[in-house]
């Protein structure tokens, strides 16, 4: 994995991370939902930066050196891929602004969901669509073999929608290890997008690329800052150890969720 440099040399790389856009928030995304006029103005602040935007696929190839990382580089992604997730990101490619788009697969064509049509429509028009698993787990607390299967069939459904390969994952919930980055590798993606709410750079990690999340109540001075590569961390190389705990947390939750359902069936098998 990459290294931050340790001589100051490091470029700073906003990559925004959006969910919905909508003026009545789904329930349970209440918190993640930018306003209709929010994102007007949000898309104005990002335009009016100057800097070149970039998909995730031409972003980790300015990562591993395959291309020039341009001077204030800057990405939009959208998560999960909601029924209004077309016209935002019309919206930032009528402003000349290309996104990245990970679609959770099973949520394709379902009402809070984006349509087939969406997704062609989005790709045809200069859009980067990438797949975000099939139902949405923390793949790092999940029987790897779960994990790998998540990755795998997430891409080839929506290789299969857009009749093309499709090259960038983003990791649910931010949520990866080692086995998982390297099970992401392993399907043929060339770069994966983490969160870390903190700013990437020139030495990140292609395959755990940082962003930070856009809230609500997220304002064009703050996003503004953010774009000029202020008022957040560079990413860092080393897992956290709070992440960490995180991780055994949700690990031991799903394993003491596991043996409950166990002595259930066996109690009713033995009733």
């Amino acid at each position: 994995m990459a290294a931050l440099p340790q001589d100051g040399s490091a470029v700073a790389i906003p990559v925004l991370l959006y969910h919905s856009v909508a003026d009545q928030p789904a329930v349970g995304q209440e918190d993640f939902t930018v306003t209709l006029q929010g994102f007007v103005e949000h898309v104005a602040a990002i335009a009016d930066v100057g800097g070149t935007a970039l998909t995730i696929t031409q972003l980790g190839a300015a990562l591993r050196g395959e291309r020039p990382l341009p001077p204030r580089a800057v990405a939009v992604t959208f998560d999960d891929a909601f029924a209004d997730t077309q016209a935002a990101a019309e919206r930032l490619l009528e402003a000349g602004i290309p996104s990245t788009i990970y679609v959770q697969s099973s949520r394709v064509g379902q009402p809070d969901g984006p349509s087939e049509r969406a997704l062609r429509d989005l790709d045809a028009a200069g859009g980067e669509i990438g797949a975000h698993t099939v139902s949405h787990p923390y793949l790092d607390s999940i029987p790897l073999a779960l994990a790998a299967h998540e990755i795998t069939e997430s891409r080839r459904r929506v290789e299969d929608l857009l009749a093309h390969s499709i090259d960038s994952f983003a990791y649910p919930h931010g949520a990866y290890d080692r086995k998982v980055r390297a099970a992401v590798i392993e399907a043929g993606f060339t770069s994966a997008v983490a969160v870390k709410n903190a700013l990437s750079h020139s030495g990140d990690d292609p395959f755990a690329i940082a962003r930070w999340t856009v809230m609500r109540d997220t304002t064009t001075a703050r996003l503004t800052q953010v774009l000029e590569g202020k008022g957040l961390p560079l990413a860092w190389a080393n897992e956290r150890r709070r992440t960490r705990a995180a991780r055994e947390v949700r690990r031991l939750r799903l394993l003491t969720r596991q043996l409950r359902l166990r002595r259930g069936g066996v109690a009713d098998h033995a009733g």
